[in-house]
């Protein structure tokens, strides 16, 4: 018989093996107070581009190209800490060196009423604008996501940030939801399945339409919903046609299938950027005229402006009505 004696032998503090220190909840940085996620879209020839998102610490925002933030996202060549994570292989990290820091203020920012009937999928098509991820706009327990909600995105170069908000129909009026927020654009969503979000829409268009608001600001009516082709009861030239009547821009959605979602968030950057460029240039030609002591250039340069409103026929403001990159 042999006998088999085993020693045990203390292992000394310093020698002993490392066990794994990461903390036990993991780090999520969207809900971090210094990081925000950045969209990035670009216009092409083809239409617009989704670039991606990416996660950027507030301390370190900047007005930056596309370029410049794809190239210099991950220029060590080192695996980004948010591979493999919730962000994604679609998403950039950016870390306080990749960009030089400006004042926060200088982001210009925008806000967007949402409105249109009960059930149009208003709050869906806003919790979709936040993300480049699939949301799905069928859950219900959405439409406890309704209130004011950001996004940044950066666009031609220049970013912004956008509120968006969105209170159920029954809660604040057309009237109401205007005079408190003094939004720079909204749009008008009904569905393209239910005849009586349709009459809502043209109810709040002939509101908007007397008090001049669709002349001042950037008005968008949105079709949601256009995956259900077979239960559809308003055809897209309805819809097109209440929007050129009322001077608004026009497009067709889908929540769910994410038809339209970016074109549509990019669509109303756009219409807000071109407005406001729009009225710097008024105002530069008044100070121009006014420097000059005379009236009659002011006097010709709105004629020549009404004149070519009038001029403009249907067929082409039906044309244009879909194009939401120009005014």
């Amino acid at each position: 018989m042999q006998l088999f004696i085993i020693q045990i032998v203390s292992v000394p503090d310093h020698i002993r093996p490392r066990v794994c220190s990461l903390p036990e909840k993991t780090i999520n940085p969207r809900l971090s107070d210094d990081l925000y996620r950045l969209r990035t879209f670009s216009i092409t020839n083809k239409g617009v581009v989704n670039c991606g998102d990416s996660i950027i610490n507030r301390r370190s925002r900047s007005n930056t190209s596309v370029n410049s933030m794809t190239s210099r996202s991950n220029v060590s060549g080192e695996r980004s800490p948010f591979d493999g994570s919730c962000c994604g292989s679609g998403y950039h990290s950016v870390g306080s060196d990749s960009f030089d820091s400006v004042n926060e203020s200088e982001i210009p920012k925008y806000r967007v009423i949402t409105l249109g009937d009960a059930g149009v999928g208003k709050t869906a098509l806003v919790s979709q604008f936040m993300t480049s991820e699939y949301m799905n706009t069928y859950d219900a327990s959405l439409d406890d996501e309704f209130g004011e909600r950001t996004v940044s995105i950066l666009l031609d170069g220049q970013e912004s940030e956008m509120v968006f908000i969105d209170h159920p129909a029954s809660e604040m009026s057309v009237e109401n939801s205007l005079s408190t927020y003094e939004p720079h654009a909204c749009i008008v969503v009904y569905s393209i399945t239910t005849r009586s979000t349709f009459k809502t829409a043209e109810e709040i268009l002939n509101y908007l339409w007397n008090e001049n608001y669709t002349k001042d600001k950037s008005v968008i009516v949105v079709g949601n919903k256009a995956d259900l082709a077979r239960s559809r009861t308003i055809t897209q030239n309805e819809g097109k046609g209440l929007a050129v009547a009322k001077d608004c821009k026009f497009i067709e959605t889908s929540s769910g299938i994410q038809h339209n979602v970016d074109e549509l968030l990019v669509g109303i950057l756009k219409q807000i950027r071109l407005r406001e460029s729009l009225e710097k240039k008024k105002s530069m030609t008044k100070e121009k005229s006014k420097m000059k002591g005379s009236k009659t250039s002011l006097r010709l340069h709105f004629a020549k402006e009404i004149l070519q409103k009038i001029c403009l026929n249907d067929i082409s403001k039906s044309k244009s009505c879909e194009n939401l990159h120009v005014l």
